[in-house]
């Protein structure tokens, strides 16, 4: 894994890379990587996600596009800085402190 990564080390990845390395680029975790991936968060921000069977792949070029768009956003999950836009948390989602607390669980007896 590299710490700093550079236009010509994410170049050096070939055509395609995987969510954990386009993570570390953004200065993300491998989690949340793959959650940006299945809302479709990342391609909202311009990064191209393939989905091969069960497998996603990342074009390289649009990381380098993105990237060279100069772009300040901010990851809403995470609250820092990337080079682009993301889709905003809907409101009301637990992550936010929104939510409605929960009441009492129900409890039902046989009828």
């Amino acid at each position: 894994m590299t710490s700093q990564w550079t236009p010509e080390a994410i170049r050096a990845l070939g055509a395609t890379t995987d969510l954990p390395t386009l993570g570390s680029i953004f200065g993300l975790g491998r989690w949340r990587s793959y959650q940006m991936a299945h809302t479709g968060e990342w391609e909202q921000a311009g990064i191209r996600i393939l989905k091969i069977g069960n497998r996603y792949r990342v074009a390289v070029q649009s990381i380098l596009d993105v990237l060279s768009s100069n772009t300040p956003v901010t990851d809403a999950g995470a609250g820092r800085p990337h080079a682009a836009p993301l889709r905003a948390q809907a409101p009301g989602n637990a992550a936010d402190g929104a939510a409605a607390p929960a009441g009492p669980p129900t409890i039902r007896g046989r009828s």
